[in-house]
This record gives C-alpha cells, sequence and structure tokens, in this order.
C-alpha cells in the first residue's frame, strides 16, 4: 500500500472504516422476521399509549449534585444536575423487547446494578433538569421500541426483477464461456 502524495492515511482507509461502521449501525436494528409476534402485538400495543407523560416517574430514583463548567456563584451554592435513575428489570409498564433494545442500545446507561441512569444538567434548575431528564428518557424509549419496517411491495418487485436479470446475465456469460471452450476442442479439419 503506497501513500499518494498530497493524501493521508486517513483517505486511503476510509472505505473499508465506513463498511464497518455501517455494518455495525445496520447490526443495531432487527430485522422484523426476527421477532416473536407477540412481542410485535405487546410493542404495537405500548406505542399506541405511551407519551412523555405516561412515564410512572413515582419509582424512581432521583439525586440531585453540583453542577460543573462555569456558571459563578450558582454553580457553587445549588445542586441542580440531575441523576434519574431506576431498576429496568423491575419496570412492568415497559414491555420485555423494549427493554432489551434498552439494554442492547444504550448499554453504556446501565450500571452493574442493573440501574438506568439518565443524567442532566442543561439548566439552572431542578426542575427544568428533572423534565429534561424524561424527556430524554422518553426518547430512549420510543427508539427503543421503534418496529423495523419491511420493505415495500415496490421495492420487493423491483429487487425479484434485479435477481432475474442477474441471473439471466451470468447464465449468457456461462453460455459464452462454454460456447468458447467448445470452440477450442472441435480443431481444424483440412
Amino acid at each position: 500500500m503506497e501513500l499518494i502524495a498530497g493524501g493521508s492515511w486517513r483517505h486511503v482507509f476510509r472505505a473499508p472504516l465506513r463498511s464497518v461502521l455501517a455494518a455495525r449501525w445496520y447490526s443495531q436494528y432487527p430485522k422484523l422476521d426476527d421477532i416473536a409476534a407477540e412481542d410485535i402485538a405487546a410493542v404495537r400495543r405500548f406505542r399506541e399509549k405511551f407519551t412523555r407523560d405516561a412515564i410512572p416517574h413515582k419509582n424512581f430514583t432521583t439525586t440531585f449534585h453540583r453542577s460543573g463548567g462555569a456558571g459563578g456563584q450558582n454553580v457553587n451554592k445549588v445542586s441542580t444536575k440531575v441523576y434519574m435513575r431506576f431498576t429496568l428489570a423491575e419496570q412492568s409498564w415497559i414491555p420485555a423487547y423494549v427493554q432489551q433494545r434498552m439494554r442492547d442500545i444504550d448499554s453504556s446507561r446501565i450500571n452493574s446494578r442493573g440501574e438506568y441512569l439518565v443524567v442532566s444538567e442543561k439548566t439552572r434548575t431542578q426542575r427544568q433538569n428533572i423534565e429534561d431528564c424524561l424527556d430524554k428518557l422518553w426518547q430512549h424509549i420510543d427508539r427503543a421500541s421503534t418496529l423495523p419496517r419491511g420493505p415495500s411491495a415496490e421495492t420487493t418487485q423491483r429487487v425479484e426483477k434485479l435477481r432475474k436479470a442477474e441471473k439471466a446475465r451470468n447464465m449468457e456469460t456461462k453460455k459464452r464461456h462454454s460456447q468458447r471452450k467448445a470452440g477450442r476442442r472441435r480443431g481444424f479439419e483440412d
């Protein structure tokens, strides 16, 4: 592998990295065929009722700490940073499939005790940071409960048409190759 003048190693390795990142991204999302029918039904029922206000945050543990960064005396005096945590396995209002997706997608948010942690220090008040934590939690649950969509009928037809065209092209190539070989076998007649 040779480095082109004026280029960098980053350009040399760009294509494989993209394919690796794409593979990681696609592997996050399961195919609809891989999900059990009862899980699909449970998730659809859950998504119909699920709103941001429907989150029962009474059994969440909320702790407050001092925020970091610049901010003058308010940062040093008031504990506005919010840590909201709950044990994911104990939340019966979240379907089992969604809980598993949250473990898969947001594994860095789950500690060794199985508690899901949401943190906010966005604003200067505890109340607004609690609301921000609930918004973040709603977004995480919404993302985890999103079911994959199957291909449309048009896409399926187009893929089938391309498969048939490729098969015909391969057969034509094989036929030409076979004729070329047969032509070599005949020999010269005097």
